[in-house]
């Protein structure tokens, strides 16, 4: 690429922003722009309904909740990614939650061991359920939907007579309990914003050696100080009240590792092209049904990891600790992050700003004094415009030949 080339690239990127987002809009490439437009109009709505909306007690009680949702969703979005769907994950998550209860609270049995055992738990189940889908033949919905009744039935099994069983002041309560000191917290702000911004400009130098069009300059130190300014403020409004939540914290940390991992490694582009062809995938030598497996165990310990961190934040590990709105909202979340219900397109950030929508979206209305009937309503016209932008989305991709 010669000097001038790179110079016109650059002039592109940064001066012709309006003509680049109405081709992208064409070819149905917007990725996350319509999720963040239509949390930042939410955030002004509800604010605007109601002052307490980001309030710092408010966000550190919404943070949690998030948490929780967005783990789950998680798991969702990588069982979407292959082109399938998972209806059991909520009742894994509770099943696996139970065991926790009667381990630590009637067994006596070592937190941490408990902990291992129902994480291991997850894992199995979710290569079980992999193994009939990729290997037996069975669909995916059938075999979930089998999951989610007998877990529902284990999980009463597990808890015996007393179908209550409290976590208060349990090793899950005080792990989903303990927020970070306000200097660590910006500390941890500091690295993701320096790590986001190293990304990106490592990503350009790149590509610039490459030959490749690469983003300006303006572009890069744009989109950081966005970054930089939402978790700073986020962190500071919650440093206000208790802090920053660990299980936000924790949510956080996995969001990063699964994106990183769909991103830069071999693993992870297997995924996206096992769930946008799989002919073609099995053809250039991608080990199919290890894929298929291994996206089912990974989503399994992510169901644990749920129904641990719901236990932690809710003090309850019984029979109502998990419901079908679990699930709706997680499928919900990853959809209306972005993640194609047809398989091969998405992101791990797709699931927690889809959380961060459909918590925002039950919050305010909360503060507000709508139903639970209201919310669910809401929500579910929400989520079918989600689905109608993925299908505007892929109508415009097949246009220009990438659908």
């Amino acid at each position: 690429m010669t000097r001038n080339s790179f110079i016109t690239d650059e002039r592109i990127t940064s001066d012709g922003l309006i003509a680049t987002f109405v081709r992208r809009v064409k070819e149905g490439q917007l990725g996350s722009f319509p999720v963040i437009l239509a949390l930042i109009v939410i955030v002004v709505v509800f604010q605007t309904a109601d002052s307490n909306f980001i309030s710092p007690a408010n966000l550190v009680n919404l943070s949690s909740t998030v948490a929780y949702l967005a783990i789950l969703a998680l798991g969702i979005n990588l069982i979407l990614l292959l082109g399938e769907i998972d209806l059991s994950l909520a009742q894994l998550g509770g099943l696996a939650a139970s065991l926790l209860g009667v381990l630590v609270i009637r067994q006596g049995v070592p937190p941490l061991a408990a902990l291992g055992i129902m994480l291991l738990l997850g894992l199995i189940v979710g290569a079980i359920q992999g193994w009939f889908f990729a290997v037996v033949g069975i669909p995916a919905f059938v075999v979930t939907l089998a999951g989610l009744l007998a877990y529902t039935g284990l999980t009463l099994t597990t808890l015996g007579t007393q179908k209550n069983l409290s976590m208060a002041n349990s090793f899950a309560f005080d792990f989903a309990s303990f927020y970070f000191p306000a200097l660590w917290a910006y500390v941890f702000g500091a690295v993701a914003v320096i790590g986001f911004g190293a990304g990106i400009v490592y990503s350009k130098l790149r590509r610039h050696k490459e030959g490749l069009s690469s983003p300006s300059w303006t572009s890069i130190i744009v989109r950081t100080a966005i970054l930089a300014a939402v978790v700073f403020g986020f962190l500071i409004l919650v440093n206000q009240d208790f802090g920053l939540a660990m299980p936000f914290f924790l949510m956080m940390v996995i969001a990063i590792a699964i994106d990183l991992v769909l991103r830069k490694t071999k693993y992870g582009r297997s995924i996206y092209a096992v769930g946008g062809k799989v002919e073609a995938a099995r053809r250039a030598g991608i080990r199919v049904t290890w894929v298929r497996i291994s996206v089912f165990m990974a989503a399994g310990v992510l169901a644990a990891l749920f129904g641990f961190i719901k236990t932690g934040v809710t003090t309850n590990a019984g029979s109502t600790l998990v419901s079908t709105q679990d699930l709706l909202n997680a499928i919900a979340a990853a959809v209306i992050g972005g993640t194609s219900l047809f398989g091969g397109r998405g992101s791990a950030w797709a699931a927690v700003l889809g959380a961060l929508v459909v918590g925002a979206i039950n919050n305010g209305l909360y503060l507000i004094g709508f139903s639970s009937d209201a919310q669910q309503i809401i929500t579910a016209l929400v989520l079918l415009a989600a689905v109608v932008v993925d299908a505007l989305s892929r109508r415009g991709q097949r246009y220009v030949g990438r659908g």
